[in-house]
């Protein structure tokens, strides 16, 4: 473990550094205008597939537009894009801590956003688990302190295996930054290649805690954890309400997750251009709304969808 998240700091580190030396943005392989050119996007490979059409109707509403997409790993999304190697990269997470600290390290200015989507790191399990409650604070003792479940819980007959993708996932990095409150995980866990393998594997395992984004297993036959916390203000929110894309819009759920999409360079062009479509293009809107997203650009009616 420890030699692996060597080589990723040193890897991530010759990135910036590469960054540094070279002060000139990468400039378009073409001229381009607002309709017209090429734009190379690295996105987070756990929204690849749920952002493929909306990356086709761009392509249909600009034909001239050459549009490439690279499905990457979140941390290598990021690191491409401080390296100077890409214009836009699309992640599903803030930056972990050691990111936050090379940058400092390296005087690497933030990037230029756009918030695409609001989203939610859920923890799930089979519909014979033998609870379907858990709080923020339980959740910080698994992870950090490595306190088993069994000993917290009384209901909780065998200790459950906690399955989430890579370590270098999106999905990974808002666990170490919410659930564990950007503290070292200590907890063993079963890591997979994908959000489609850890949803497989709790389907197949009725002891296992799976870990994705509400996006990826709302509707399917799971039982989502309901999760207490204690609000920004101090307030205890009770774990009584189900896990719903309105109660993050409400602030009522305590993982909540934001979809941004990076620019390298802060000015009007293409790159920019494509950005604003992802944001606010009616179209891609509404198909966020569809794909179980929570679009930042969109006005709600908020109805209380008790079960």
């Amino acid at each position: 473990m420890k030699k692996i998240n060597f080589y990723l700091l040193f890897a991530f580190s010759v990135l910036i550094l590469a960054s540094c030396q070279d002060s000139k943005p990468k400039q378009p392989l073409s001229t381009e205008t607002i309709d017209s050119g090429a734009v190379e996007v690295f996105c987070d490979e756990a929204y690849s597939n749920i952002l493929n059409p909306v990356f086709d109707m761009y392509r249909s509403a600009y034909p001239k537009v050459n549009l490439a997409v690279k499905s990457v790993n979140a941390r290598n999304a990021l690191a491409t894009l401080l390296a100077g190697k890409t214009r836009a990269a699309i992640i599903g997470r803030d930056n972990l801590a050691d990111e936050d600290s090379l940058m400092k390290l390296y005087n690497v200015e933030p990037y230029y956003q756009c918030d695409i989507a609001n989203d939610g790191l859920v923890f799930f399990a089979n519909t014979e688990f033998p609870t379907d409650t858990l709080t923020d604070s339980i959740i910080y003792q698994m992870l950090v302190e490595n306190k088993k479940l069994m000993d917290i819980l009384p209901n909780i007959q065998q200790e459950p295996e906690l399955v989430i993708a890579h370590q270098n996932s999106s999905e990974y990095g808002n666990l170490a930054n919410l659930a564990a409150r950007k503290q070292k995980i200590k907890r063993p866990m079963t890591l997979l290649p994908s959000s489609d393998s850890v949803i497989a594997c709790v389907k197949q395992n009725k002891n296992a805690i799976g870990i994705c984004y509400l996006s990826q297993v709302q509707g399917q036959f799971f039982k989502l954890l309901r999760i207490g916390f204690t609000n920004k203000d101090g307030n205890y929110i009770a774990a009584t309400k189900p896990v719903h894309q309105s109660y993050i819009v409400m602030g009522e759920y305590p993982y909540a997750t934001l979809l941004r999409l990076y620019l390298l360079e802060n000015r009007k062009n293409l790159p920019f251009w494509f950005a604003i479509y992802m944001e606010k293009e009616a179209q891609p809107v509404q198909y966020y709304k569809r794909a179980r997203l929570i679009p930042s650009y969109a006005k709600y009616n908020l109805e209380d969808e008790r079960r």
